[in-house]
């Protein structure tokens, strides 16, 4: 595996890397799962994947396992107990946007009958899906929502050529 040539930012780190080659781009259908990686995609806007990634347990811990229905009743106390929490980013509009975003998640899943469902009924177009994106979820601009979109594997996912995965893609 180490032979492996990949995609220039999967090489930082083997927690890159086995994201890259493992996680990257496959479909993801439960709905905690999909919420969690609504999350981390926003709270990487302006970091590093990377960042995110070594702090994802921490993330995890702090936000119940992205379990939807308990997020989306967390209280003013929570909130600032992760924004003293130095295991995430703390970074108030995004913490209250995960929340506006669990609150979201929850109608759609009613609506719809789970995530998935809801954004398997998105246009095919992938500019289209972004801007629905952009306007269903709080903090998520176009290139949030594209980053989500490939990493779950509603979109193509853009190896570099010299990646042994991009013929695949």
């Amino acid at each position: 595996m180490e032979n492996r040539v990949r995609c220039k930012w999967s090489t930082e780190s083997e927690m890159l890397s086995t994201y890259h080659d493992e996680e990257w781009g496959v479909s993801v259908t439960e709905d905690n799962k999909l919420f969690e990686c609504l999350t981390l995609e926003m709270f990487q806007a302006g970091l590093s994947w990377r960042t995110i990634l070594h702090k994802r347990e921490n993330f995890r811990k702090a936000f119940a396992q992205f379990d939807i229905q308990h997020v989306k009743a967390m209280t003013e106390d929570e909130i600032e107990n992760l924004m003293n929490n130095e295991g995430i980013v703390r970074h108030r509009r995004k913490i209250e946007a995960t929340i506006e975003n669990a609150k979201r998640c929850d109608e759609l899943i009613k609506k719809y009958g789970g995530l998935d469902a809801f954004f398997q009924q998105l246009p095919e177009d992938p500019v289209e899906k972004q801007k629905i994106l952009k306007q269903t979820f709080k903090h998520f601009g176009l290139t949030t929502a594209e980053s989500f979109l490939m990493a779950t594997g509603m979109m193509p996912i853009q190896h570099e050529e010299s990646c042994y995965l991009h013929q695949k893609a």
